[in-house]
């Protein structure tokens, strides 16, 4: 592939999009600092374009962007004349790898939450979609069904908690919960 070849770019794209707030994420707990995350992001960016030949299909490019951001933060450390909190780069290095196994937990909890919602109801998944997609009010929500607020509420919780105990059972199968 050449450095303007639309696959390329669209794949790259779209892999970048998916995995965004993972990085952020990742850098976030790195760094502590919003501006820097979004600078330290950007740079991160670039070095995957760069090495994007290098990136195996197929392979998880989280985990492999996650490496090549953990360098980006290792080199605006060394940019800073002073951080707030001093750490060595072997104690950054801990911190980086608890992220990323952190990180990717978080995907197989994610997984699990959505293969449990699609075992909802149509209903239930409504209401959800409701509350949190579209982040309608539980006021409003008890308006337009005619419901009570407190119906609404308990409603919410028995999802909650259908969706928790489904869950725990889905990690406790795949050996994700300790």
């Amino acid at each position: 592939m050449t450095e303007n070849d639309p696959q390329k770019v669209e794949a790259f794209t779209q892999l970048m999009m998916a995995n965004r707030g993972r990085l952020f994420g990742f850098i976030f707990t790195l760094v502590h600092d919003r501006n820097a995350t979004e600078e330290i992001l950007q740079e991160a960016s670039i070095v995957l374009w760069r090495k994007f030949d290098q990136f195996e299909s197929g392979s998880d490019f989280g985990a492999w962007a996650m490496k090549v951001s953990r360098f980006a933060v290792f080199e605006w450390r060394r940019r800073q004349a002073r951080l707030p909190l001093q750490m060595d780069d072997e104690l950054l290095e801990s911190l980086a790898a608890e992220a990323m196994e952190a990180s990717c937990d978080s995907e197989v909890q994610i997984e699990a939450l959505e293969g449990c919602v699609d075992k909802l109801s149509q209903k239930d998944r409504e209401l959800l979609a409701e509350r949190y997609q579209e982040e309608t009010s539980v006021s409003n929500i008890a308006d337009v069904s005619g419901r009570s607020r407190m119906a609404v509420y308990k409603v919410l919780s028995r999802i909650h908690r259908d969706l928790l105990n489904c869950v725990e059972k889905q990690l406790t199968l795949q050996g994700g919960l300790s």
